[in-house]
Formats: structure tokens, sequence, C-alpha cells
């Protein structure tokens, strides 16, 4: 079956759906290799390690098959290995998987696994310190002139309401990246910044709904010189792994052209329903100049939703969680010279930005900036799900306030 098949019959059988565990698989192979002796010597530093942080844990994205879009995935990895796209360097998976382990694992040159690291199951993937931990172990098992980080999983973007750090074992509330045990564990992405600012990242994948907002970017803005994510929700299926690896490896990471392949793979659909992709490449040495340009604005501007404005929403819901950017800014401000100054910025911050005329074949795209953010209709709305915890609030969306 082939993978445009799969997503169809994924489709089909939704209603069916419901979810199993399943054991782990390698890809040639019905169990994964012993994992790799920790105190052996280090080994020799390769070119790049790009490291994907799986989290498929009871959150529907890895039930049995044909559901286990987490297997498939790895699979598709496994092919590309074997066509020899890992070049100079070695990819290796975090999994958090539907059986509840959390496993570190290389998918080899001969598109093979090997695991390198079984952890305990009673630190949550999405804590600040299971993420640190695995980084430390990535840069220890597999030392690289340059690394890359693909996350796998759910993502909702800007919205702080995720784990309590003070106490990640048990307190849970929802929203932001990696939605695990029926949407109880995600992290916030000010926590994210926290982990990830400093680890020297090439790049950085968002393969999951709703990241590519300005309030991410600007709160990731010190974690990697680039970043790729969907402003809107993506299916289940995520990037096309077997066309992505390749790129990932090159001399110089092919971002745009992943970032193409995956637009491609989604707008070639023949089901309009399912014909659907946002995708944005964020240069982030320009958020400083965008935040700076955007605040001018919102400084001259006395309501935060001007009248008669629709903003243009990107998800079928009501709220005004993810509306695009660039359109908001236009009802916003007629004065020439700030809206130079915005242009120039976004130029310089936007890449590539590619979306579909519609999402779920009911929401029209009109205007696509390449990042979305959050409107707020009055000063009570700083508060709502912790906008004023992220950075883009204390240093822009501020200057709303009256």
């Amino acid at each position: 079956m082939n993978k445009l098949q799969q997503i169809y019959k994924f489709f089909r059988l939704l209603p069916a759906l419901m979810p199993f565990s399943m054991a782990l698989i390698s890809c040639g192979d019905n169990n994964e290799n012993e994992p790799v002796d920790p105190s052996t010597p280090v080994p020799e530093e390769v070119g790049r390690t790009v490291l994907v942080y799986m989290l498929a844990s009871n959150n529907g994205l890895g039930y049995q098959e044909p559901y286990d879009y987490d297997m498939q995935d790895i699979r598709e990895m496994c092919d590309a290995a074997a066509a020899g796209d890992i070049t100079d360097g070695r990819l290796i998976v975090f999994h958090s998987s539907s059986n509840g382990r959390q496993i570190l694992k290389e998918v080899t040159g001969q598109g093979k696994i090997d695991t390198l690291k079984i952890y305990d199951s009673d630190v949550l993937p999405q804590s600040a310190g299971r993420m640190s931990e695995v980084l430390d172990d990535m840069e220890s098992l597999s030392p690289a002139r340059d690394y890359g980080l693909i996350l796998w999983g759910h993502g909702t973007g800007w919205i702080e309401d995720g784990i309590s750090e003070d106490n990640a074992g048990s307190e849970f509330e929802t929203y932001s990246y990696g939605s695990e045990h029926n949407d109880r564990y995600k992290m916030n992405i000010t926590t994210m910044a926290d982990v990830l600012g400093g680890r020297g990242f090439g790049f950085i994948y968002f393969d999951c709904c709703y990241m590519a907002s300005v309030e991410v970017m600007y709160q990731l803005r010190n974690a990697a010189p680039k970043i790729v994510a969907y402003p809107t929700e993506v299916l289940s299926y995520g990037m096309p792994y077997e066309r992505n690896v390749r790129h990932f490896f090159a001399s110089t990471p092919e971002l745009a052209e992943a970032a193409q392949d995956t637009f491609d793979f989604y707008s070639s659909m023949t089901n309009p329903r399912y014909r659907m992709c946002t995708v944005s490449v964020i240069n982030t040495a320009g958020l400083e100049k965008l935040a700076s340009a955007t605040r001018a604005i919102y400084e001259n501007n006395s309501t935060g939703v001007p009248d008669g404005y629709t903003p243009q929403s990107y998800t079928t819901s009501l709220n005004r969680y993810y509306c695009d950017f660039g359109g908001y800014i236009g009802a916003l401000t007629a004065d020439e010279r700030l809206r130079a100054a915005y242009e120039e910025a976004m130029a310089e911050t936007v890449e590539l930005e590619l979306a579909t005329d519609r999402i779920w074949n009911t929401l029209a795209i009109r205007e696509h900036s390449g990042l979305s953010t959050f409107i707020m209709d009055s000063d009570a709305d700083a508060t709502w799900l912790n906008y004023s915890r992220l950075d883009w609030f204390d240093d822009v969306a501020s200057a709303l306030i009256r």
C-alpha cells in the first residue's frame, strides 16, 4: 500500500479508530538490538547528528498498523538511510512509544535500528529534565560538528499551559508541545526555549501543528538560526521522511527543499479534504528587527482589533489563537514608513512560505504571511492562556495594553 493510500484508509476508518498498544519494532527485525554500553569509548565525531524527538505515547500517533504513524516515519527514515541519504552524519531518534517505553535509537546507514539507551518511564519526556538528558546523551553518544533537531508529535504553538516544572511528574494542564497520555502532558514553549538555548542546533524542524507563530519563533530566536514549522494543522502523517532525510544531511541543510517536498506531498493529494499544507522557513536572525518594527506599529494603535476587520484564521474554530500575522499588521496601520520597516523585517525573517488555498477543504486561506499570531481583543486577553509569560508579549504585544 503506498503512502497516499495509507492516509486515505486512515480517514475512511477514522470513526472506528480506537487506541491500541503495540510493541516496538525495528525497520527490518522483530526486536531491537541490545543497547550500546554507555561506558564504551566516545565514537568518532561526524559532520552532523540529527535528532528526531518523537512523542507518540497514547496521543493518536502511535496506534497499531495502519495508524502507527511513529513507526511509519521510522521505517521511512530507514528506507532513506538504506538508500544512502545519511552522508557524514548520524540519525538518532528518541522514541516515546505507545507502550510507554522511552528509547534512544540510531537509524544506521544500513537502514537498521540500533538501541543506544533505554530510559526509565518515571520522568516525562515533555519535562525539561528528560529533554536535557536526551540532548546530553545525543552529544556524548553521537558527537558531531553540527546538530539538527526535529520535534515530532502534537503541537499547539504559543499556548502556555503545559506541565509544571516544579513537579513535572504529577502536575499537568494542557497545550503547547508534545501532547501524550490523552492530552495530559505537554511542554511549554518557554520551557523549551530554556532547554534548547545555547545547544548550538543548526536548525529545528517542527513536524507538528501550529508552531509557526511569531510568538513561538521569537521565544526560540536563540535556539537555532533556522526553523521550519507549520502555521496551521498538518495531517497525522507528517512530513515525508523518505524524501527529506537527504536534505537534512546535505553539506548545508536544505531546509527550503525539505519544506517544498512536504508541501508538494500534500498539495498533490487527489482528495481535496487532504490537500492541505502550510509551511514556513524562518531565519531567526530577523526576529529582533521584526519585533521592533511590530512594536512601533502597536504603539501607534489605540485598539487591538480595528473596526470591520475580520482576521484570517488558521483554525476552523472561532478562537483568535492563530491568525495571519501579516494580514493583522496590514489592518492596523496605513503609515507607509511603519509598513515599510515591517515589510523589510518580514522579508529578512520569512525565507519561504507556502500554503494551499484551503485547509480541510473548508477553511479558505486568503492571506498567508508565513507566521500566525494571537490577536488580543482587550487588555484582559493578556492573561488568556498565560500569553503574558511570553517574550513576544513583554517586548512587543504589551504595547497594545492601554
